[in-house]
């Protein structure tokens, strides 16, 4: 739509004065601030045709400019990349933070366990072998293994009940 308050347009339809942009504003040059009418005319027919030139490469460029309200849905699912460079560093700390307390929690059980009960707990839970695996590989019976992980869990349990008492 053609903008009847634009430079251009002013200056197109005040045919007794050239008004142009200034820093303090627009401003107004009439017949009278010319030596002689050809002068005004000169200058009249340049600035006519200076605005009209960049109004039409205005217009071009706007022409063949796509509007973005129609994309919005495809620009919002798109991650910037600030975004993606802080979910990676917000992993890194979680995953670092999910290390030091499995860490923490291994040595609470190794202070809680002796080093045969430690084992088995470690074959059974974290390896996932049967109480008859473990008791081929350490030459025991399957009873004295089961024995052992009861009185592991018995210990692990009391532990973390009074913990949960004291916090």
């Amino acid at each position: 739509m053609f903008d009847k308050k634009s430079e251009y347009a002013l200056n197109k339809y005040d045919q007794d004065s050239i008004i142009y942009i200034s820093v303090s504003g627009r401003i107004r040059l009439t017949r009278a601030d010319f030596s002689n009418e050809e002068e005004f005319l000169k200058w009249k027919a340049w600035s006519d045709a200076d605005y009209h030139q960049t109004e039409k490469e205005g217009r071009s460029f706007n022409d063949n400019r796509v509007a973005l309200d129609d994309y919005l849905d495809v620009v919002g699912a798109v991650q910037s990349a600030e975004d993606e460079f802080f979910s990676e560093l917000l992993k890194a700390d979680v995953q670092a933070e999910e290390k030091a307390l499995r860490e923490k929690r291994l040595a609470a059980l190794k202070a809680i366990l002796n080093a045969k009960q430690y084992r088995r707990i470690w074959l059974y839970y974290a390896e996932r072998k049967s109480v008859t695996e473990i008791a081929r590989l350490e030459g025991v019976t399957k009873a004295s293994v089961s024995l052992s992980l009861a009185r592991a869990i018995k210990k692990i349990s009391k532990k973390f009940a009074a913990g949960l008492k004291n916090s």
